[in-house]
């Protein structure tokens, strides 16, 4: 009745650029009137850029062992539990009373024409109510899920963005089955494993402050 709703990081981590070191450089006057321009720090130097490092994180494993999906994952589940038992408690007595009136109707073909109409717009409040019970809690249901994937997405930026900048890392691309942006990551540059660690860290003080 409402369709499964599962928490995860395909949008998430898709391409997650960490960008470094920002500084002004380089001017340029227009009519006597100077314009400062930002440029990209790789290139401001003297010299030949360094070689970009990037770093990959395994999607499907972030998916399965940061602690904050797999129990808000949990909890959103017992929420849409809750929202179909809601969903068939209402829904049962009009979808009854639907069904009766259509009995109704094929055993009483020579009905009025004015309790025909009448039986009809019986129906269609006893629908309208219907869809509107579904649209309500599954409405719900979607913007609690929006909320903890933009939670989500702000946790795994800010925690990347002090991870790479201790690294040196460039860029950190997502490798996940159902969105495959990495078609190959060679295993030296796999940093999962410290990112759960980190970020499973960083939720339990949360918790443990709390």
């Amino acid at each position: 009745m409402i369709g499964k709703i599962a928490l995860g990081v395909t949008s998430v981590l898709a391409i997650l650029v960490a960008i470094l070191w920002m500084k002004v450089s380089g001017l340029s006057a227009v009519n006597t009137v100077e314009e400062s321009t930002q440029m990209a720090p790789a290139f401001a130097g003297e010299g030949e850029p360094r070689a970009t490092v990037v770093a990959y994180v395994n999607g499907d494993s972030l998916n399965a062992k940061y602690n904050f999906i797999v129990e808000k994952s949990k909890d959103l589940g017992q929420k849409m539990t809750a929202a179909e038992e809601r969903v068939k408690k209402e829904y049962a007595p009009r979808q009854a009373q639907y069904e009766q009136n259509m009995r109704y109707a094929q055993e009483h073909p020579e009905m009025s024409q004015a309790e025909a109409a009448a039986l009809q717009q019986d129906m269609e409040r006893l629908q309208m109510e219907m869809d509107e019970i579904q649209q309500r809690e599954v409405g719900v249901l979607q913007k609690k899920e929006a909320q903890l994937q933009e939670e989500l997405l702000s946790r795994v930026n800010q925690y990347l963005a002090k991870y790479t900048k201790e690294r040196g890392i460039d860029y950190v691309i997502n490798k996940q089955s159902e969105f495959q942006v990495l078609l190959f990551g060679n295993a030296d540059y796999d940093i999962t494993s410290e990112v759960i660690a980190g970020l499973n860290a960083e939720y339990a003080a949360e918790k443990q402050a709390k």
